[in-house]
């Protein structure tokens, strides 16, 4: 349950709190009525994240399916509108349909709609939903819950036969109960309407969409009228879609990967010039910093089974190698502070450990995860670090500035996503990169990366089969080299001075073992 003294701030975009994403969070927030839920427009000059999103404490999050979930969550683990296990709207938009059709389609769409007849078009998907037949983990309890709310005949009514034939019909997009899901749109629809000076009442829907939006307008009577305020306070009356910030060399864009074209062989040419490559390129050789593990709490231990994961204690060791390299060229700048962030942080093994190597650096965990933050939250008040921030989101939700990013095995193309965020930001980079063989072309990443690179492999079908060669073939240290030759060649270009390729040691601590440093002057 939320504390009592615990006041949770709901940020919506500055100047633009007439965004459908937002004024979905609006919908929830309104729905909840919780006294220490408050709604502001931050100065976006300092935030970390895109809005909307929401922050209590040191705890950052982003996105429409991450506020909403947190938002019940620190109302009740298992509230009701997350559904069963708490699930709904748990998995990330790559994976899970839902999440992406709350985060992108839905909100793009309806954005774009110019007349009631446009809106219309863009409710096929709910339409679909709601006409599909309920079908659950376990049919037996749904029938019965369904016959409970007057969806099935009573027993005896029918035989079992012909009752069993009858399909569940929904009441609400998961099922028979309602749903954070049902709210966020409902909220989006009812604000683009009203843009529209239209009425949902206009709205040509089948019956079973028609009964939900019955369901919907008796469900918000009670704060309808608030949200109608909101909307003729914050809103022109011209509900727009706020556009993500476009650059196709290094923007962050939602991907959509290329198909990976990989049958044949590589050809034999191609490979002896990779090795040639590689054969003359010398590892960058770094200090060695040896950690006095025997005297740190557990709490910085990485642990697997409440065992000391030593393969890890030696990855971050090395790490810690390369970053006191880059702060203590950071220091000779004399900047006013230095920040570091941990992409892709997981369950904050390294940021943590950073954290407590680096008292005077302010630490970001950058994770999509709640329940990887959630452990590391635990772990940092246990151990009273203040100097550390936790940002539950995606990578490209990320906005903050800062001066030194860090990665450890960030997988296949997130690796080069944080050093697309790096040269967003200036920032040295600390990085081992990790799952070579699942580098993909998409909208703002194509390989090979740098302009050396293209002039000698000039289809990218090519170099994928050298990448995956990286991951598969047991003589793969040359590929390996290779795809981060490619990568450090191209932040050379983007004016990176200091660029080296070290080695995690030992080297047995993984076979992903490469270490990518540099900064700029």
């Amino acid at each position: 349950m939320l504390l009592e003294d615990s006041k949770v701030q709901i940020d919506l975009t500055k100047g633009a709190s007439h965004t459908l994403k937002n004024l979905g969070i609006v919908y929830l927030s309104l729905y909840l009525d919780h006294d220490n839920f408050s709604l502001t427009t931050p100065d976006t000059s300092g935030e970390l994240l895109k809005t909307p999103g929401c922050c209590t404490e040191n705890l950052h999050v982003s996105g429409v399916a991450n506020t909403a979930r947190h938002l019940l969550l620190l109302l009740d683990i298992n509230h009701p509108l997350l559904g069963h296990h708490a699930g709904c709207l748990s998995g990330t938009k790559e994976v899970s349909p839902w999440t992406r059709i709350i985060e992108i389609t839905f909100p793009d769409s309806l954005a774009s709609a110019a007349d009631l007849q446009e809106v219309q078009s863009t409710l096929g998907f709910l339409q679909e939903t709601l006409n599909a037949p309920f079908i659950g983990h376990n049919q037996r309890k749904i029938r019965q819950e369904a016959t409970r709310l007057g969806l099935l005949p009573e027993q005896g009514v029918l035989s079992h036969d012909e009752r069993k034939a009858l399909p569940v019909i929904r009441r609400y997009v998961h099922g028979l109960h309602l749903g954070a899901t049902d709210i966020l749109l409902f909220g989006m629809i009812s604000a683009k309407l009203h843009s529209l000076g239209c009425d949902i009442s206009q709205l040509q829907c089948d019956d079973l969409t028609q009964k939900w939006f019955e369901r919907m307008i008796d469900i918000a009577q009670a704060f309808e009228p608030f949200y109608m305020n909101f909307l003729r306070e914050n809103v022109d009356l011209k509900v727009e879609l706020e556009m993500e910030t476009s650059n196709k060399e290094i923007g962050i864009a939602e991907e959509k990967a290329d198909p990976v074209e990989n049958q044949g062989e590589v050809d034999k040419t191609l490979l002896l010039k990779m090795d040639e490559i590689a054969n003359n390129y010398q590892y960058q050789e770094l200090d060695d910093f040896p950690v006095k593990w025997d005297s740190l709490s557990d709490l910085l231990k990485p642990q697997r089974n409440k065992v000391n994961n030593t393969n890890k204690m030696f990855q971050l060791q090395s790490i810690l190698a390369g970053v006191h390299l880059c702060v203590k060229h950071l220091r000779s700048l004399n900047l006013p502070k230095i920040r570091i962030v941990d992409f892709c942080s997981g369950a904050g093994h390294l940021g943590i450990f950073l954290a407590h190597h680096f008292p005077d650096c302010h630490i970001i965990l950058v994770e999509t995860k709640w329940g990887s933050l959630r452990y590391a939250k635990e772990r940092i008040g246990k151990l009273g670090l203040k100097n550390i921030s936790l940002c539950l989101a995606h990578m490209e939700q990320f906005v903050g500035r800062f001066e030194l990013g860090v990665s450890l095995h960030a997988c296949g193309s997130l690796t080069d996503k944080v050093f697309q965020q790096c040269i967003r930001s200036s920032a040295a980079i600390v990085s081992s990169p990790c799952c070579y063989g699942k580098i993909v072309n998409s909208e703002s990443l194509l390989y090979p990366k740098s302009e050396r690179f293209r002039n000698i492999i000039y289809d990218h079908n090519e170099f994928f089969k050298v990448s995956r060669l990286a991951d598969h073939e047991s003589n793969n240290e040359n590929y390996m080299k290779c795809v981060d030759i490619d990568r450090t060649e191209h932040l050379r270009e983007y004016g990176y001075q200091f660029v080296g390729i070290s080695k995690l040691k030992p080297l047995t601590c993984s076979p992903k073992n490469n270490l990518v440093v540099a900064f700029m002057d």
